[in-house]
């Protein structure tokens, strides 16, 4: 259970899932919650599962009012009708989402659209409209920024084709966070990046087990055209004076290995429930 006391000094952000599409009993599925001050805070993703890893680290529900998503990839939104439905039975009002193109279509598809009929039968047992009504869900470009609560909140370019995606930069009293959801290497994420206290990224392609087999090990290595591997993560945190470097994203099975003699922030390996403090 994560220590909720909070200040107008607090800055971090809770590893609620650092796991990949495979399923994995010990990494939920992609998701974050950065906290700020005494009481704002922002869902990073929704993967499967975000709902009781929430809860697990004693965030109630409804006072989780901001949502990002980096991409449309079922891993990263999986838990996302989940999560609204949840907040909302918990007493949310009103939620904010933000995400590249295709946000607010997946939003009218897994919510709107298949649960409407069911929300007016729970608005009509008594469950407050406001809730379900008052959800702003909005697709942004990179460069989009947003201050809510004196956290200016900045979309950045990640190379994650064929989808539209988008790493996050959050900037608060003199300290900054990325998180980049998936990404393979790119410059411009570099730039991004340039001087920031701690750095969450995507390291999925990492090197695969030898006694894979063969068709497993194809599938792995060919992970590096869409994923950053776990020394392409040191080497973007070294470029761009990154203090320290969160590696998520994990495959079950799968060690990180990189060499970080040329690094001299700090490395560590993301686990579920994991508290950084920035």
């Amino acid at each position: 259970m994560t220590d909720n006391k909070r200040n107008s000094d607090t800055f971090r952000i809770i590893l609620l899932g650092t796991g990949s599409p495979r399923p994995n009993l010990e990494r939920h599925h992609p998701a974050a919650l950065v906290q700020w001050g005494e009481d704002r805070q922002m869902l990073v993703d929704a993967g499967d599962g975000v709902v009781t890893q929430l809860l697990a680290a004693d965030i109630p529900l409804n006072q989780v009012h901001n949502v990002v998503l980096t991409h449309m990839h079922w891993d990263h939104i999986l838990g996302y009708p989940a999560f609204v439905w949840g907040s909302w039975n918990s007493g949310r009002l009103k939620l904010t989402v933000t995400g590249p193109e295709g946000t607010s279509a997946m939003h009218h598809q897994l919510v709107e659209s298949y649960y409407r009929e069911q929300a007016e039968w729970a608005i009509d047992l008594g469950f407050p409209r406001a809730g379900w009504d008052d959800i702003t869900v909005r697709d942004v470009p990179v460069g989009w920024s947003e201050t809510i609560a004196n956290c200016l909140v900045e979309a950045g370019p990640v190379y994650h084709p064929p989808m539209h995606a988008l790493a996050y930069r959050f900037n608060y009293q003199g300290r900054s966070l990325v998180v980049t959801g998936d990404t393979a290497m790119c410059d411009e994420l570099t730039e991004f990046c340039r001087g920031i206290d701690v750095l969450v990224i995507d390291a999925c392609a990492a090197a695969p087990a030898p006694d894979l087999p063969p068709a497993r090990r194809q599938l792995i290595e060919r992970l590096h055209e869409f994923h950053a591997s776990p020394q392409d993560c040191i080497d973007i945190a070294a470029k761009a004076g990154v203090a320290k470097v969160v590696l998520t994203h994990h495959l079950p099975g799968v060690t990180p290995e990189f060499d970080a003699l040329d690094y001299a922030g700090e490395v560590v390996i993301g686990a579920d429930l994991d508290v950084i403090n920035i």
